[in-house]
């Protein structure tokens, strides 16, 4: 590593975001830039030394003895800023991302942290799977970090149930996967060698959680969204075609935010793509107005890229929206405009507009088959989830009252 003072450092990484950055981003970056020099001005020291991240970092999240204990709101940036100076002294190029060192709220001990790593190996489910089985097995075998177990074999059913007990708590609608994560774990742990692990583990199945009808958007609902955004304006030219093409496709808000490119046909006038979900390969006719909103998007607000991707970010340098936050943010940022009111876990979400879909085909009385591929189902049984939003459906399932014998009389 070459032995820089830290000033040179700092001044290198506000060059490079002059370059790359909004404006927004450029003041949260002098600003967390300020802390550190403040830091090393308090120390008396000028030159770079990576031992001095970890105390910056304990300070500012409150380990240190000398600052409240609700942190700092900084310090995602001020991590950023850290990396990037190893990556500037080290003689590395600057990176675009710098994600931080653990996504987890607990760290676990290296005991714990292996098992839990070699319990992650093992699964065999879909690799979006993964993370959700392993979460739950974290906070597993956080629960007995906490009861200071560190022989496997002490694991009995008591522990199992009270930790499934306070599982629920987070849990409520979900229940299944962690008793199923606590049998994979229990056969697992058995399989490692320690053979008191209990692997008769509720033998019985929990019932059925209660699917909640969510509702779908109002054609009128939908057009008050579509008038939010100002298409004028760069931002408001992408938000208005995810939000049209959403609405007249039923596309998932994951697959709008991977759509490239070449994925759109000017000449058919279609989309092709794979779903991230399934998949499986889709194609959809773009119809005109939608057709409109994108190439005018891409002609006259698209930020000057190679990225493949059709919706980008505002912010230097472009890159594709996020799966399912940024494409989600937009939804919740002209209906808050348009007035309409979200509270958590009341179905106005981005997959509302797939809902609306589901129910227009359902109306327009659409074979089960043509709804599948439209909306990239892979079963029929899917249907069922908007069958009860059609009031002229299920009309359709009502029973008259002519079949049952009236033996007396109630009401005259």
């Amino acid at each position: 590593m070459r032995r820089q003072t830290i000033a040179d450092g700092i001044t290198a990484i506000l060059d490079y975001c002059h370059k790359f950055r909004s404006a927004g981003s450029i003041r949260r970056y002098e600003k967390a830039c300020s802390t550190i020099q403040l830091f090393y001005d308090d120390a008396n020291e000028a030159e770079y030394d990576t031992l001095n991240n970890v105390k910056i970092l304990d300070k500012i999240s409150g380990k240190s003895d000398d600052i409240k204990p609700s942190g700092h709101p900084e310090y995602r940036c001020i991590f950023r800023i850290l990396a990037m100076l190893n990556d500037y002294y080290n003689g590395n190029p600057f990176r675009d991302k710098y994600p931080m060192v653990s996504r987890y709220k607990y760290q676990l001990e290296p005991l714990y942290q292996q098992l839990t790593e070699d319990f992650k190996e093992s699964l065999t489910v879909r690799k979006g799977t993964v993370p959700v089985l392993n979460s739950i097995a974290r906070d597993f075998f956080y629960y007995i970090q906490q009861m200071g177990i560190y022989d496997m074999d002490d694991i009995n059913q008591e522990i199992l149930y009270s930790f499934m007990k306070k599982e629920y708590q987070n849990h409520q609608g979900s229940m299944n996967n962690v008793v199923y994560v606590m049998r994979l774990l229990c056969a697992f742990l058995n399989e490692s060698g320690f053979r008191h692990v209990p692997t008769g583990l509720l033998s019985f199945s929990l019932p059925s959680s209660r699917k909640k009808v969510y509702p779908a958007f109002s054609t009128e609902n939908i057009g008050k969204i579509l008038s939010q955004p100002d298409r004028n304006t760069s931002s408001g030219k992408r938000d208005y075609a995810v939000l049209l093409l959403a609405s007249v496709t039923g596309i998932r808000a994951v697959d709008i935010a991977n759509l490239e490119l070449s994925d759109i046909s000017w000449r058919q006038m279609a989309i092709h793509f794979i779903q991230s979900k399934t998949r499986n390969g889709i194609s959809l006719p773009l119809v005109a107005n939608a057709g409109s909103a994108i190439s005018d998007y891409i002609l006259n607000g698209r930020p000057e890229s190679d990225s493949p991707y059709v919706f980008l970010t505002q912010s230097k340098p472009a890159h594709k929206l996020s799966n399912k936050s940024s494409i989600s943010n937009i939804l919740v940022k002209h209906m808050k405009s348009a007035g309409l009111k979200k509270k958590p876990h009341d179905g106005k979400s981005f997959h509302a507009f797939r809902r609306c879909m589901g129910i227009w085909l359902l109306d327009t009385s659409s074979s089960p088959e043509i709804i599948s591929q439209i909306l990239g189902h892979q079963s029929r049984d899917v249907l069922k989830c908007y069958l009860p939003l059609t009031e002229s459906k299920l009309s359709v399932c009502a029973l008259g009252f002519e079949s049952i014998t009236v033996e007396s009389e109630v009401y005259r």
